[in-house]
Formats: structure tokens, C-alpha cells, sequence
């Protein structure tokens, strides 16, 4: 039972916000997932206020629910320490943020009359919570930011995380199904019936079928072992074929089933070799991927799961196969869609350059158990990150350890941007693979001082777009460091490539993000893709690499007004054999692409026109148009979708460009343009403002669906440009 809307929200502290006759009728009316710092992050103003970090409430009357049912609160995101109240009676602290919590709250709810909840969130900097450091390189945006309801059940249960499924033996013959079923009694009487399990291929056919008795005292629980027979032949998971199965458990007690759950998993096996890098299902498999963070500029951290699936969507259209989870565990659809799509994950603790005391291993060795509870069945994870660039051989033991008991089937890592460091305290024997953030030119000689040691990038490049300077303190143009970034990604890939022995890589990163750290403040724009996944010119340079389909694009723009028959560097990223280029119907040749270039270039006179690349392949020619854009005339818009649920939570993005009287668009401009929507719905924009700047003529903007069905019509408008309208159905 989602807990969407109705919450009152209060950005402050408040002493007497827990008692349930607290009166809240002047506070914000809010729906979840919400963060209390979307219009406060990502503001260019350097004189800005830093994001509010301190504690807020949130409070709603919880719906009506059977009686008799048990009433459980699942959370499966908030940022970062909450205390849970019902009717005025506290029912528990939950820190971390980033794994989610459940709390029972039947013991405190009334029976007549309204049920009050209050949630104290506070994103505080707290030394003992992980991540530790007060301003790592990425924001800690506070609040309720995924999604929250009650899971009711009867008071015979399977509860949350209850099925703990395991294939530690896979082969091309034969795979094991090692499950076992959490039953949890909340009766005041000894409970016994039956665990029934069914085991589906991908095609919905049942390939195996057990059940097993089960007694379990009053007021405790049981873990149940259901055994499975062997799956024949099973179909293997891979990033080609991410093909899933899924497991359906049902709890009878006598006939009568009182509970069932259901997960999807794979089948797949993997090693990591010091001398020859990663296999996968016996073959070898380079590892290509990106580092992925979780916020969106306008929305802060609050993407809700319909939009996780866009961003795994992102890196398998780029053709990479695996993504770093940095720096924290991701939401649960976040790794449902790499399950579907087939992107290998590294999912890590929440951690960044910070070793605490005590407390901080206590909460970093209970993440990586919820961690690792929450997310064990999917087939996509290989890796459990230990932490980022921080060293500590006591505490690595003691993770390492943590994640070997709670997942022996799983390999472990670190990140080390300073592994001559790690090697002295002897943290980079700990992992099963040692992930090197960095060192691109040092990768032979650390090799050799790591004998023996799997490796595998785990960060590289961190070229940052945004404003740099040559040598004698000229700025370079956004063109110059657009190419700029696509040469330092390109080489550094290809180091990678020349390499046998490193697993593979993770380029940082996929997408800029929002920070409070002082040196790239306030967006780290070393993405790929901006802070609202439009992409750069360096996306398309991957993709070139990366991808299995033949692909050709013009790197840039074709407007140069007032450069007419001056010389001009026409780049062309491609992974066809070869690559003509034609510029108002002329042609200047065809380059031969180089094996680890994917990168074509030509000096040619600016005409103003059309130009166009024509990518060879044995089954045909790909093109790639430019067109000399006129003076600014209006507006165009498209939406991501064509339709959205009528929920009120989830969005699509809404992407609008300046264009000429031709509908040619228009580079270099910069206009605000203005949202509305007609129907409903919520825009998120910088400030939370219904606006967007555009640059390079373009902008984007995430809209919210409204909760009543129907047709919305998006309108975008700016001074001195004719509007442009688009429909979006709310189904």
C-alpha cells in the first residue's frame, strides 16, 4: 500500500512535531519520493548558501487497514537518520539511507480513530553514518527520497528480504538452487504448515517444484531450507542474453495460503584471473562501464523507480556492460533494470574517503549486510565494494568478512586511488579484486608491485568539462572542451584495451552530478551525460567503441556565422571501417578508421549548408547530418514518454530546443523557457522553478505526472520565440 501523497512536511526542527495531536496545518502538503534539497543544489550562484543539512518532519494519517493484519512500514529510501513515531509513541531510529528499513507498527496503531505516523528525517552530518565525511564529493541530499507504504500481512508472514536465494553451481549442464524461506510467527501460538515453492523459467514453465514442512513457536521466527532439485540445461544470464527466471513461494498454513512472495534471479557463472581478466560463463569478457550517481538536477536524489530504468537504458545504448554503483547502495528498480537489460553492477557501501571510529564500522558492517540481504538474487551483481579511497586493513577484514559469510558466491573489491598506500598497510590483499581508481599511465608498474593481485579499473579520466584554462589562463570555448574530454576518454579506454590482465574499466563518470565539494562546486560536470542526461559529444565517442551496432556522428554543430572560408576541424565518431565526409555535396575524402581511434577528422573551409558522414559497413551506409541553423524562430519540444500512470510520482523528461524557421536547431542560445501544463502535473527545475535555461539551445526539464487520467498538453514558451506545445497522456 504506497504512502505517496498527503505527507505535511516541515524543512525545520520542531520539539512537539511527535505528539500525534501536533497540529500541522500550516506546513507543505508534499508527495514522496521527495528531497528537501531539490531547489536548493545545483545553483550556479557562487555566493549560494550551502544545501540545508539539518533535520525536517514529515507526518500523515496512515489509511485504515484489517483487523487483525499485520501492519509493517517499508521504506526503501531515507536520508539519512529517521526516527519513526506512530500516535505519539516511538517506534524506532534507522540510519544509513540508502538500504531502506521496515519497522512493525501493529503494536501501535488504534483500532478507531486516525492513525498518526511522524518521521524526524535530518541529514546532519554525523561522522558515525556513512558515508562519514561531511562534504564528500557528491551531496547528501536529505529526505524521504524513495518510495514508502505499508506491506500488511497476516501475522503468519514471509517478511521483507524472507526469501534468500543463492546458484552457487552453475555450469552450461546443470545449475543449483540453494533457497532458503524466512517464516516469521507474530501469533501467540505455535504455527506450522508449509513452504511450496515453484521455480519458473523464462518462458513461465515450471523447471522445478519443492515444499517443506515448517513449525515455528510463537513470536519468533525460522529460516526454512527448501530443497530443489537441479535446473537442466539452464538458460545462462550474460549482458547479450540477460535472460531471468523466478522463484514463487507460497506459505500455507493447513490449505490455506497466508502468504506468497515472488523474485526474479538468473544463472551465470564468473571468475576474475590475475594474468587474463574477467569470464563470464566460461568466455572472456571485457569489462566496459561507467561510474552511475543517483541525482538529477531539479530533483535532487528523489528519481522514482520508473525513472531508474532510463539511465540503465543510457549505458547499454553507449554499448557498456557494466556500471559502478558510486558511492552507495542504488534503488531496487535501478538494479532490476540492469538484471533486464544486462549491465554487469558493482554495488558498494555508502563511503568516500572516510575511515571512522567504532560507531561508523558498526553502521558500515550493517549496510553491507542489509546491502547484501536486499540485493543478493540479482544476477547482474558480481561485485560487493568494500569502500572508496580510504584504507584500513582492521576494518577491510572485518567487510570482507561480512560480505563473505552474508554471500560466499560473490567476489569482493575495493577502490584505491593510492594502492602503493594500501599495498604498505596490506589492505590490497584483502579484496578478491583490487579496483584501481586512476593511475592510467602508471597501470605496468603497479602491476608489478601487485604480483599476483586481480585487477580492475574502478575510476578513470574525470575530465571535467566545465571551465578550464590553457597555460597562459585563456579560457578554453565549450566546444574546445567538449573535444578536449572525448581525447582524454579515448585514450584512456584505450589503455584499458591494450590490456589483457585489468578486468575492465569504469569511467568517471556517466552523468555530471550535483557537489558541495569546494574544487567543482556546485555540479561536478565530468559526465558523459549533463546533469539532466542530455548527452556530450564524449557519450557518442563511447558509443563509437563500445557498441556492437554500426554507428557514425558529426561531433558537432554546424553554425559558425562570421567564419565563412576559414578553416575548420570537422571530427566524425565512428566505429564503421571507414567514413566519408561531404560538405554541401562535396566530397573531402574517406578517413580508414584505426583500430583504437574511432575517431575521424578533417580540415575543411566553413560553408555554411549541410554536412553530412557517411559511414561504410559490408551491409550498408549509415549518415549523419548537420544543417546551418538560421536565426533563432521557436521552439520545439518533445517529451520521453508518450504516456505516464496518473499516480502522481512518476516523470518523464521533457526536452526542449531552439530552432529556426526551418525547424533547424539553433547552437549557442540561451533562452529561459517557461513551463506549464495544462491537466496537471509538477515541473522541477533549478530553484524549483518551472524554467530552464537553455544552452547550446537546448534544455530539459522532469515533469511529474498529475493523478487525474487524461491528456495533458506540456506548453514551453520564451521571450521572442514562438511556443511550442506537446500532449502527454495520464493513463
Amino acid at each position: 500500500m504506497p504512502l505517496a501523497h498527503a505527507w505535511k512536511f516541515l524543512r525545520d526542527e520542531c520539539s512537539d512535531a511527535w505528539k500525534a495531536e501536533f497540529d500541522d496545518s500550516l506546513w507543505e502538503t508534499v508527495s514522496v519520493p521527495h528531497t528537501f534539497n531539490a531547489a536548493d543544489t545545483f545553483v550556479p550562484e557562487p555566493g549560494f548558501p550551502d544545501y540545508y543539512r539539518g533535520g525536517t518532519w514529515y507526518r500523515r494519517i496512515l489509511p485504515r487497514t484489517p483487523a487483525g493484519a499485520r501492519v509493517e512500514l517499508t521504506a526503501l529510501g531515507v536520508f539519512s537518520v529517521t526516527d519513526v513515531w506512530v500516535n505519539g509513541k516511538h517506534v524506532g531510529k534507522f540510519m544509513g539511507g540508502y538500504t531502506g528499513f521496515s519497522t512493525n507498527l501493529t503494536p501501535y496503531l488504534k483500532r478507531a480513530g486516525e492513525n498518526v505516523l511522524a518521521l524526524r528525517v535530518t541529514n546532519q552530518h554525523n561522522p558515525d553514518v556513512l558515508p562519514g565525511l561531511d562534504f564528500p564529493d557528491y551531496n547528501l541530499y536529505g529526505g524521504v527520497y524513495r518510495e514508502i507504504g505499508l506491506s500488511i500481512t497476516a501475522p503468519l508472514h514471509i517478511p521483507d528480504r524472507g526469501i534468500v536465494l543463492t546458484t552457487p553451481r552453475v555450469s552450461p549442464e546443470s545449475a543449483a538452487v540453494h533457497l532458503n524461506v524466512r517464516v516469521a510467527n507474530d501469533q501467540k501460538r505455535t504455527s506450522s504448515g508449509t513452504v511450496v515453492v515453484d521455480v519458473k523459467s523464462p518462458g513461465g514453465r515450471i523447471v522445478a517444484h519443492g515444499k517443506q514442512r515448517y513449525v515455528v513457536a510463537a513470536h519468533t521466527e525460522r529460516l526454512v531450507t527448501i530443497p530443489l532439485p537441479h535446473i537442466s540445461r539452464p538458460k545462462l544470464w550474460s549482458p547479450d542474453n540477460p535472460v531471468l527466471y523466478s522463484v514463487h513461494v507460497k506459505l500455507l498454513q493447513g490449505d490455506q495460503a497466508v502468504d506468497a512472495r515472488s523474485l526474479r534471479f538468473g544463472f551465470r557463472w564468473f571468475r576474475f584471473d590475475a594474468d587474463k581478466g574477467f569470464f563470464l560463463n566460461g568466455r572472456h569478457l571485457k569489462l566496459h562501464g561507467v561510474n552511475r550517481h543517483q541525482d538529477f538536477a531539479g530533483l535532487g536524489n528523489a528519481l522514482p523507480a520508473n525513472f531508474q530504468a532510463h539511465d540503465v537504458k543510457l549505458i547499454k545504448e553507449m554499448g557498456a556492460n557494466f556500471v559502478r554503483c558510486s558511492h552507495y547502495p542504488m534503488h531496487p528498480a535501478f538494479l532490476d533494470a540492469c538484471d533486464e537489460m544486462g549491465v554487469i553492477v558493482l554495488e558498494e557501501i555508502a563511503s568516500w574517503q572516510w575511515i571512522g571510529g567504532s560507531r561508523f564500522t558498526e553502521n558500515a558492517i550493517a549496510m553491507m549486510r542489509e546491502m547484501i540481504a536486499r540485493d543478493r538474487h540479482h544476477p547482474s551483481i558480481i561485485l560487493w565494494g568494500l569502500l572508496n579511497e580510504g584504507r584500513s586493513s582492521d576494518l577491510f577484514r572485518t567487510l570482507n568478512a561480512t560480505a563473505k559469510q552474508a554471500d560466499p558466491w560473490r567476489a569482493t573489491i575495493y577502490a584505491d586511488n593510492e594502492p602503493e598506500e594500501g599495498l604498505e598497510l596490506g589492505t590490497v590483499f584483502v579484496p578478491d579484486v583490487l579496483g584501481l581508481n586512476y593511475k592510467v599511465p602508471h597501470l605496468d608498474d603497479l602491476r608489478a608491485i601487485l604480483k599476483g593481485i586481480k585487477l580492475s579499473n574502478t575510476e578513470h579520466t574525470n575530465a571535467n568539462t566545465g571551465e578550464r584554462r590553457r597555460p597562459d589562463g585563456t579560457l578554453f570555448s565549450d566546444e574546445e572542451s567538449q573535444i578536449w574530454q572525448i581525447e582524454r576518454v579515448l585514450h584512456d579506454i584505450a589503455e584499458f584495451e591494450k590490456r589483457e590482465w585489468i578486468a575492465g574499466n569504469a569511467l568517471w563518470c556517466m552523468h555530471d552530478y550535483g557537489t558541495e565539494y569546494a574544487v567543482s562546486r556546485p555540479i561536478q560536470k565530468s559526465g558523459v551525460f549533463d546533469a539532466w542526461r542530455l548527452p556530450k559529444p564524449a557519450a557518442y565517442a563511447i558509443r563509437a567503441w563500445w557498441s556492437k551496432e554500426p554507428f557514425v556522428c558529426i561531433a558537432e554543430h554546424w553554425t559558425y556565422p562570421g567564419t565563412e572560408g576559414k578553416p575548420r576541424k570537422v571530427i566524425v565518431l565512428s566505429n564503421c571501417g571507414s567514413v566519408e565526409l561531404r560538405v554541401n555535396g562535396r566530397s573531402f575524402g574517406s578517413g580508414i578508421r584505426d583500430p583504437h581511434a574511432y575517431w575521424f577528422e578533417w580540415e575543411v573551409p566553413y560553408s555554411p549548408g549541410e554536412i553530412v558522414a557517411v559511414g561504410h559497413t559490408a551491409s550498408g551506409n549509415l549518415r549523419d547530418v548537420r544543417r546551418t541553423a538560421g536565426a533563432p524562430s521557436a521552439l520545439a519540444l518533445e517529451t520521453l514518454d508518450q504516456s505516464l500512470p496518473a499516480n502522481g510520482t512518476d516523470i518523464t523528461l521533457v526536452t526542449v530546443r531552439v530552432v529556426d524557421a526551418h525547424g533547424t536547431p539553433v547552437p549557442s542560445v540561451e533562452a529561459e523557457v517557461r513551463f506549464s501544463a495544462s491537466g496537471g502535473g509538477t515541473f522541477f527545475g533549478l530553484y524549483g522553478n518551472a524554467s530552464v535555461s537553455t544552452r547550446n539551445g537546448v534544455g530539459r526539464i522532469a515533469y511529474r505526472s498529475a493523478r487525474k487520467k487524461g491528456t495533458v498538453r506540456i506548453t514551453a514558451s520564451a521571450d521572442g520565440l514562438a511556443p511550442a506545445s506537446v500532449e502527454l497522456m495520464l493513463i
